[in-house]
């Protein structure tokens, strides 16, 4: 029975409606040559709790302004406007990190339900959803993102057995996405996403969203275009995959400054491996008190899931500007697992001259270049240098070390008086340095030196051995603190040290 003029249904409306629709889903397909049609009525009513594939439904309430029409083959129900589902819980628990949804408004506002129980198969197989749809969970909980209100407007059409939904997904935060979701006949579920970050409060969103997010990452400018692909099977196997293409990414990460970051990077993770794509990635600068410049990478990464710093590097290219010459890795694949595991980074044609005017103390110069081989490992705690080694490139060049400084350096040792003299003004024609650096920071040079000084002895030939240490976060908070970098470290900077007692703020 119709309702009149917009008005609330009757319950005798309401009865006749109930009837219909138990009667379109009971009567015997064998009875042939019936037809039904309701008009728009009104339901409420409490839908059953469900638990089935990693799926659970609880506390389910329809209230809902359907209009049916059904003969002996099939039935169809055509959703009014308001007509909508309120859930208090739906999660997926198939997986080791389980999803949660909290306190749902389902809109099935102009919507079609399709019910073609005169075919074969299961009722998934022969139930259809075709329409808008429209969701607001008031919380979304996962361990990858951060607990908050997400919303999604978009289209579902298909059989339950394949449906397909597709739209715009909403963070509370701001981040938008598209998203599209195919249900799979064998219980699988495929889900892909794609959203478009720009500039600061893209980024923000962004940040706002993923529970991963470094705390100390801010971008500033630029934008990237993320992709991702997501699928389980009908046994809860995960397999997911990414891509993000950067363009012009600009900002700050802990303490250095990036500039110019663009290029394209993929990940997948299957079977607890993860495999990471690098191509053409390129940096214009990167600034953590030194800068480098003119960065290029292209490379492959791959490592167990519980063990992501200890894979295989294969790398095709990687080079970059640092300190007026060139700094490399050379083609290869390089094993990182276990305490062996090194980057060999070469050297070549690096300025002393320049080195000397970044460091940051009055009176030091120098001339001449330098080239060699420094072995880097990645560590969970930092990183570490062992056994490197630079040398000058003849014909060698000049060095002058400010006495105090050196002095310093060397602890103050009386004994050192003779090598504190010559190198205020030493022409070197051999400089040989080792490299060592340990996850505290600290650097430690063992250096030999072969030339005069003119002013020292008649310039009689000199050979020098020394041992410097310094404390190389130390020096590159002093240079970032000098306003090298940009003000953006400088400040992030200055709030660590107040943050851990170690500068008063100002």
């Amino acid at each position: 029975m119709p309702s009149e003029g917009g008005a609330k249904p009757t319950w005798m409306s309401r009865r006749y409606l109930l009837a219909g629709s138990w009667l379109l889903l009971a009567w015997p397909a064998s009875v042939a040559g019936w037809s039904l049609a309701v008009e728009q009525g009104k339901i409420g009513m409490n839908l059953p709790d469900s638990r089935s594939g990693g799926w659970e439904i609880t506390g389910s309430r329809a209230d809902v302004r359907p209009s049916v029409t059904a003969n002996s083959d099939s039935a169809t129900i055509e959703f009014a406007p308001s007509s909508l589902i309120v859930t208090d819980y739906l999660a997926y628990t198939g997986a080791e990190q389980p999803l949660k949804l909290n306190a749902l408004r389902t809109d099935l506002s102009n919507s079609t339900v399709t019910f073609d129980y005169g075919a074969s198969g299961s009722w998934a197989e022969r139930i259809a959803i075709d329409g808008d749809i429209a969701v607001v969970a008031t919380r979304v909980e996962h361990p990858m993102l951060v607990p908050q209100a997400w919303n999604f407007e978009g289209r579902a059409a298909g059989r339950l057995a394949d449906l397909r939904v597709q739209g715009t997904l909403v963070s509370g935060s701001g981040l938008t996405a598209d998203l599209d979701i195919q249900l799979n006949p064998d219980g699988g579920v495929s889900v892909a996403i794609e959203s478009v970050i720009d500039g600061e409060q893209g980024f923000r969103a962004l940040a706002d969203t993923l529970i991963g997010w470094p705390d100390l990452l801010t971008v500033d400018t630029g934008n990237t275009r993320l992709s991702m692909e997501v699928s389980t099977d009908r046994v809860g196997e995960l397999e997911a995959s990414g891509r993000a293409e950067l363009k012009d990414i600009t900002g700050v990460f802990n303490r250095t400054a990036v500039s110019g970051l663009s290029g394209l990077m993929r990940g997948s993770l299957e079977n607890d491996q993860l495999v990471a794509n690098f191509r053409e990635v390129t940096v214009g600068e990167l600034n953590p008190g030194i800068p480098v410049s003119s960065v290029r990478f292209t490379g492959d990464y791959t490592a167990p899931v519980s063990q992501l710093l200890e894979g295989s590097l294969e790398v095709q290219q990687a080079r970059a500007r640092f300190l007026e010459g060139s700094a490399r890795i050379a083609p290869g694949v390089y094993e990182l697992a276990g305490r062996a595991g090194r980057i060999p980074l070469e050297v070549e044609n690096v300025s002393l001259g320049r080195l000397m005017e970044v460091y940051p103390a009055e009176g030091l110069a120098g001339s001449g270049l330098l080239s060699g081989r420094i072995p880097v490992a990645i560590r969970g705690n930092g990183v570490q240098v062992s056994e490197g080694l630079v040398s000058a490139i003849e014909p060698g060049g000049r060095l002058q070390l400010p006495a105090e400084k050196l002095q310093a350096m060397l602890g103050g040792n009386q004994a050192m008086d003779v090598v504190v003299q010559a190198l205020q003004n030493f022409h070197y024609s051999v400089l040989n340095s080792t490299i060592d650096y340990d996850e505290q920071g600290k650097l430690t040079l063992g250096l030999r030196l072969e030339g005069q000084n003119p002013e020292l002895r008649g310039g009689q030939p000199v050979v020098l051995n020394i041992n410097l240490e310094e404390d190389i976060p130390a020096l590159l908070t002093s240079l970032q603190l000098s306003g090298r970098v940009n003000e953006a470290v400088t400040r992030r900077v200055r709030e660590l040290l107040q943050e851990s007692g170690k500068e008063t703020a100002p």
